[in-house]
């Protein structure tokens, strides 16, 4: 059981949170009170309380309770966003897979081509969202993490396709967006930094 100011550091997932319950009979970490977790590859998820569950070690999967928030940082001002009243998220070999918003869900996400401009902006809405994720590649044609591949709407879904030129990028945020890559432990020794100046800190960038 840990109180106030709770911070988790791993190489493929970081939070933080108010207070949080771990039990080694089911190796599950319970954070409440505004709890926040990132992944590889610039992904930051929210809620009121999550749950995250691991596996020799690793997290294999993340279930958010109420006000569930997934972002994904594409680019200056540019993030691909996913919101329900819960949120599963699960992980494959460290990195993100698949997400599912369930409840009043919403989503934005930037629109590529083959060449991996952006062409147009998404904004739906459904009962269920998807989003499914693949493997990216660099110049050299090495892994490079795992980007959005795909996005399936359940249950009555709409949408509307906005051409990348027209977008403004202001208005493209779900309620409750805030990017809070300041508070996020990078090391195992920034766990030990001073709290309330990296608090402070946070505030003052929470959106770029």
């Amino acid at each position: 059981i840990g109180y106030h100011h709770v911070r988790i550091f791993s190489d493929s997932l970081q939070a933080v949170s108010d207070s949080l319950y771990y039990s080694s009979k089911d190796s599950v970490f319970r954070l409440f009170y505004n709890p926040v977790a990132w992944g590889s590859g610039n992904y930051q998820i929210t809620g009121d309380t999550m749950y995250v569950y691991t596996k020799n070690k690793k997290a294999y999967r993340l279930y958010v309770f109420e006000n569930g928030l997934a972002i994904n940082k594409v680019g200056k001002k540019l993030y691909n966003q996913l919101k329900g009243t819960t949120i599963n998220g699960f992980f494959k070999g460290g990195e993100i897979d698949y997400i599912r918003a369930k409840g009043n869900a919403e989503s934005i996400y930037y629109v590529a081509d083959e060449k991996k401009a952006f062409t147009g902006v998404n904004k739906a809405h459904a009962d269920i969202i998807d989003m499914r994720f693949e493997t990216k590649y660099d110049s050299a044609g090495k892994p490079a993490g795992r980007e959005l591949n795909r996005v399936i709407l359940r249950n009555d879904a709409e949408g509307t396709m906005y051409p990348f030129k027209h977008v403004v990028f202001d208005d493209m945020i779900l309620r409750g967006f805030k990017w809070q890559e300041d508070r996020r432990p990078k090391s195992k020794q920034e766990l030990f930094e001073d709290v309330k100046r990296k608090q402070d800190r946070s505030e003052e960038h929470t959106s770029e």
